[in-house]
């Protein structure tokens, strides 16, 4: 899946949702690299999905409920600022 196709299959549904209940929106992302390995080739090691949220506690659960239905891979995390404190919380719930 590239970069063109994660932003199709998991940003642009979020965006549907925090619209329709007007909870927040998507507000840009990236794809961090690998270094090139043996052969020249990278590997994605993270995709990230920036989000404004109105309300936080509404927001991460529709994110997390959203994240499930669009099967993000095993190893999603919600990371986020509240409070001037930064979280992060598995989407699928706690990670060994």
């Amino acid at each position: 899946m590239d970069t063109e196709d994660r932003w199709n299959n998991f940003a642009d549904p979020l965006q549907q949702a925090l619209e329709k209940d007007g909870l927040g929106e998507v507000t840009g992302g990236g794809t961090q690299f690998s270094e090139p390995d043996e052969n020249g080739e990278d590997h994605v090691e993270f995709c990230g999905i920036d989000v404004d949220l109105y309300n936080a506690v509404k927001g991460l659960t529709l994110l997390r409920r959203e994240l499930m239905r669009l099967h993000a891979p095993a190893g999603t995390v919600l990371a986020y600022q509240l409070d001037q404190n930064q979280w992060e919380e598995p989407v699928y719930g706690v990670e060994n």
